[in-house]
């Protein structure tokens, strides 16, 4: 009889210099200048881009292997494993973190949309996972940038039963950030579909999601027909569905599985000098996703880490964790180690 299985997974996509898009998570193209860059103090010349992806890898991992030690835990990419630094292959080896290498065959045509191109690789992960999933196994994708605190138990029971916990990113100025507004995604939604939406389009962020084996099945028979409007609708209309969260979001009124499940366990906690959405209680969440720590605070996790890879003392990591990244507080003293370390990577 098949024990169902809780997938842990996250991803990287490397990009040649020909595809290369803009994030502005990082204020840079995903194939970056090559830089001299100290990973565990072993000199690597990789671009700062990769490193900084192949650094958060590891407070991910550390921390959801710790609260989840029973889950599978992948690593997508299209690099080979010889590609990959060092310290990560060890880790993985420790952790029992297995790497599936993947490539990109839901890439968007050249010129699509100049940020994030790498993103509908998503949907290449779901339909690897469609033929590797059994009845019953639920599967987590998440973004690297984020922390587990705590076992994930509630939420893969709410997968098992619900099918289909999505992250509802509550986004106002989306026209702003990712070129298409809510009602024009309506529109796109009626002209593909023939019909109106039972409600308001709402935005389903790609960071977070947890589905089970029938769900992903489904997804990945309705993607084709919305895709291939999709790339239609873009030559016709100054408007179009850029990123893979907006496929998603109709895609979740299509089959009905639309809710907002993950939101009790994930949030996205922006701490930047410009913009902090982050409140007292926000350290409850099980899921911290923390986008502007990227090249800080989970910079500096990694650091702490090191080559324990481990969490020894539970108490003492999550205070320096709570230190590091800003929540719930920002310190005057991570302000001034931020600009520091902002300064010394300009300076790289």
């Amino acid at each position: 009889m098949h024990t169902p299985v809780n997938y842990i997974t996250t991803w990287f996509y490397k990009e040649s210099k020909e595809e290369a898009s803009f994030y502005p998570q990082l204020g840079q193209k995903g194939s970056s200048s090559l830089v001299h860059y100290t990973c565990c103090r072993c000199p690597l010349q990789k671009s700062e881009f990769f490193n900084i992806y192949m650094q958060i890898q590891v407070p991910f991992f550390v921390t959801f292997k710790h609260y989840n030690p029973d889950a599978q835990f992948i690593f997508f990419t299209n690099l080979n494993q010889k590609e990959l630094p060092d310290y990560l292959i060890r880790l993985f080896h420790k952790l029992n973190v297995e790497v599936v290498t993947l490539p990109y065959t839901c890439k968007p045509p050249k010129d699509w949309y100049p940020a994030w191109q790498n993103q509908f690789y998503l949907y290449d992960i779901l339909k690897y996972m469609d033929g590797r999933m059994l009845e019953n196994d639920t599967f987590l994708i998440s973004d690297a940038d984020c922390l587990c605190r705590t076992p994930l138990n509630k939420l893969f029971d709410a997968v098992r039963k619900d099918g289909r916990p999505l992250y509802l990113w509550r986004l106002l100025m989306l026209c702003a950030t990712t070129g298409i507004t809510l009602p024009q995604m309506e529109e796109v939604y009626q002209s593909c579909y023939g019909k109106e939406a039972t409600s308001s389009i709402t935005y389903y962020g790609g960071e977070f999601v947890a589905l089970r084996k029938d769900i992903i099945s489904k997804i990945n028979i309705a993607y084709p027909q919305l895709w291939a409007f999709n790339l239609e609708y873009g030559k016709q209309h100054p408007f179009k569905l850029n990123e893979e969260a907006h496929i998603l979001s109709l895609l979740a009124e299509h089959l009905s599985i639309r809710n907002t499940t993950a939101n009790r366990y994930v949030k996205r906690m922006w701490t930047t000098p410009h913009f902090n959405n982050v409140q007292p209680g926000d350290e409850n969440y099980p899921v911290w996703h923390l986008p502007y720590e990227k090249k800080r605070g989970l910079y500096y996790l990694y650091r702490l880490i090191g080559e324990k890879s481990e969490i020894t003392d539970e108490a003492d990591f999550w205070e320096k964790a709570g230190k590091y990244t800003g929540i719930p507080h920002i310190s005057l003293k991570k302000k001034v180690k931020d600009g520091l370390t902002t300064l010394w990577m300009k300076f790289k």
